[in-house]
């Protein structure tokens, strides 16, 4: 009789985690060199860049280690669109009419 909860196995977790690099996915890491990059370019300091870096680092590190795939699954519905705030009053469909 099971006791209803599920096993998993590790082999299945690593098989299906997606590619990580120093423990955050490898999309966040693109992500965070383009940012460090636009602001040690906006900057001209080097201790700015060594600031921004592993801050931004240690944000997704902290997010992946909850939903390795947080990111990807933020771009997907980031992508489909918002819903309009005044949907409503053109029957629920997304309408971007200001009147």
């Amino acid at each position: 009789m099971s006791s209803g909860r599920l096993s998993s196995d590790p082999l299945f977790q690593g098989l299906t985690r997606p590619t990580m690099i120093m423990g955050v996915s490898y999309m966040y890491f693109v992500i965070n060199a383009i940012v460090s990059m636009i602001t040690f370019i906006n900057t001209q300091d080097f201790k700015i860049l060594l600031m921004v870096a592993p801050t931004v680092h240690l944000i997704g590190f902290l997010i992946c280690l909850k939903e390795p795939r947080a990111i990807e699954l933020f771009i997907i519905k980031m992508a489909k669109g918002y819903k309009c705030v005044n949907r409503g009053f053109h029957g629920f469909t997304n309408s971007y009419d200001p009147y």
